[in-house]
């Protein structure tokens, strides 16, 4: 349980520094694309990457990147990465000159040495970054990104890619809008239902049926407290269910209308493990675990009442058997 809050507490330490640096706003979020070269095993894939970026100054930022590596033999690899950043603006602002680095906490669907079974391996790692960014169009941003990606205990991979990022913020002037005012939103007390589907992260990818429940408050303008209900069906590798507790950095835009955010925190399960290759779930009494629960989450507000939100939660576990749970929720504010 330890272990489990300590890796946690590294892994928002920089993005939590980042939000407390500036005074406000000056975010920009990237969706891209591309590829991956794993040099060990002379193999390429795709790759593709989700990246909140939090300006500090002209010449400095932080972000906070999902990073998916795709599917090479043996491999089936994603993580986050923390990560702090220097930039060079050109004399009109619009193109930059970006390299950055942080740590890597990755996930990857491989075999255990020991057994010979598959397992998800957790580990940490180095990502080294370089990128290109062009402020053709405000509020649209083109990126074009380079990852090394440095391990001690798993494949060494490099990434190229590519894609459009979105500015939270307006300017006069072209380019990375500098720190300045954020317009606070009001606290509230959120429920959300949802529902979607849990993905056991081995090579056959099976699925289940999940659904759950969240209360979430809005402590102050960026920083939310998440209890949920979690029930993430039956993959016929596991069943599992439980309660989590999270706190979460939150960022709106759009006049308040829209969101996005990150979440970290402890995850009570009910866990039942199935035989292998056997249907049968092992033995009768139900094994209550701590686990971790990561998640990334978009919302859409309807009304200031109703609105849309969508979820990606990632748990973590102790014994390889994680778990990706997608899901889609209506809620309402009080």
């Amino acid at each position: 349980m330890t272990g489990v809050f300590t890796r946690l507490r590294w892994l928002a330490l920089p993005a939590l520094l980042a939000a407390g640096c500036a005074p406000a706003g000056a975010q920009e979020l990237y969706a891209m694309g591309g590829g991956q070269y794993t040099q060990s095993l002379k193999e390429t894939t795709y790759s593709y990457a989700l990246e909140y970026a939090h300006n500090l100054s002209d010449y400095a930022y932080a972000s906070f990147t999902w990073l998916n590596e795709g599917h090479v033999t043996d491999h089936h690899r994603d993580g986050y990465s923390p990560q702090m950043w220097l930039r060079w603006p050109s004399s009109s602002r619009r193109f930059l000159l970006s390299a950055g680095v942080g740590p890597y906490r990755y996930y990857d669907t491989t075999y255990a040495a020991t057994t010979g079974s598959v397992t998800d391996a957790h580990g940490w790692g180095v990502l080294y970054s370089a990128a290109a960014q062009w402020y053709f169009h405000a509020p649209l941003v083109l990126q074009l990104r380079y990852n090394y990606a440095q391990t001690s205990a798993s494949i060494k991979t490099s990434t190229l890619l590519i894609g459009f990022g979105y500015q939270f913020e307006r300017a006069a002037a072209p380019g990375p809008v500098p720190p300045s005012h954020y317009d606070l939103s009001t606290p509230r007390v959120e429920m959300t239902l949802m529902a979607g589907k849990s993905v056991q992260n081995n090579f056959q990818s099976p699925q289940g049926v999940a659904w759950g429940v969240e209360l979430r408050a809005r402590l102050t303008p960026y920083i939310d407290a998440i209890g949920t209900y979690l029930d993430e069906g039956d993959t016929h590798v596991v069943k599992r269910k439980g309660v989590a507790g999270q706190l979460g950095l939150v960022r709106e835009f759009l006049g308040h209308h829209a969101d996005v955010g990150i979440a970290g925190g402890f995850y009570l399960a009910r866990d039942q493990d199935y035989l292998v290759p056997s249907n049968t779930v092992v033995g009768v009494a139900t094994n209550t675990q701590v686990l971790g629960l990561l998640s990334m989450t978009m919302t859409w507000r309807v009304t200031r009442m109703f609105h849309l939100r969508a979820y990606w939660d990632r748990t973590l576990t102790t014994n390889g058997r994680d778990t990706d749970v997608l899901l889609a929720g209506l809620g309402w504010s009080f």
